[in-house]
């Protein structure tokens, strides 16, 4: 099925983007607890050189992620930090101001986190073939409003597909790496200070979850993966 238009936001320097990765058939990304941490870190080392992670929810047959793209001062230093087996033809274009759209940049180190988890994957239980629906989706997010919801409605994700009573019980999101200061993968201070403290952030994560399951979520925005 064609992903609609609305899902394939470009990518712009300092804008927010919730982003979607659905496996194939509803294959199961993860076999064990462990792989949750190595799809976590193979994530930030693909990631980290062009946007922060500011949200992620792991399920069994997808994934949730709020992102922020870095300044593009901050990019470029990250990206000629790299190593050569590490940079890419989109990387040496961007550099070399050949092309100046950060986009390409972008899609492409997300593209190479998928293929570098699903080998691994594939490797591990002796499978072939592909493990992500492609492309994946992407919506940008406008407003302070639309991403206090995007990131509440990322962790409260298990509760909505029923499989948590409360999204708190869920192991597998940012929630609780926000609420205990780590910031291993998160930009935990980021995020914190978006919602005026940590206090606040748990309230309100409260108020929204309790609301919006209540009366279903608002025909909705932050909705990418109905």
């Amino acid at each position: 099925m064609p992903v609609p238009e609305q899902f394939k936001a470009p990518f712009e320097f300092q804008q927010h983007y919730h982003i979607l990765f659905r496996s194939i058939d509803g294959i199961p990304l993860f076999k064990t607890d462990k792989e949750h941490l190595f799809f976590l870190e193979k994530w930030k080392r693909f990631t980290d050189p062009v946007f922060d992670t500011w949200a992620y929810s792991l399920l069994d047959n997808h994934t949730h992620f709020i992102i922020q793209v870095k300044q593009q001062v901050e990019i470029i230093q990250l990206l000629r930090a790299l190593t050569g087996d590490e940079t890419t033809k989109a990387i040496k274009e961007f550099l070399d101001k050949k092309k100046s759209l950060i986009g390409p940049v972008i899609e492409r180190q997300i593209n190479s986190f998928m293929v570098s988890y699903a080998n691994t994957y594939n490797n591990f239980i002796h499978r072939k073939g592909g493990l992500f629906q492609q492309p994946f989706r992407r919506s940008a997010i406008a407003g302070d409003a639309h991403l206090q919801q995007a990131i509440v409605y990322v962790h409260a994700n298990a509760q909505k597909h029923g499989l948590q009573n409360d999204f708190k019980l869920h192991p597998q999101n940012s929630y609780h790496t926000i609420v205990e200061g780590n910031n291993a993968i998160i930009n935990t201070e980021a995020v914190r200070n978006f919602f005026g403290g940590i206090d606040k952030f748990i309230s309100i994560h409260s108020e929204q979850v309790a609301y919006f399951y209540k009366h279903q979520w608002p025909n909705s925005k932050v909705e990418i993966d109905s």
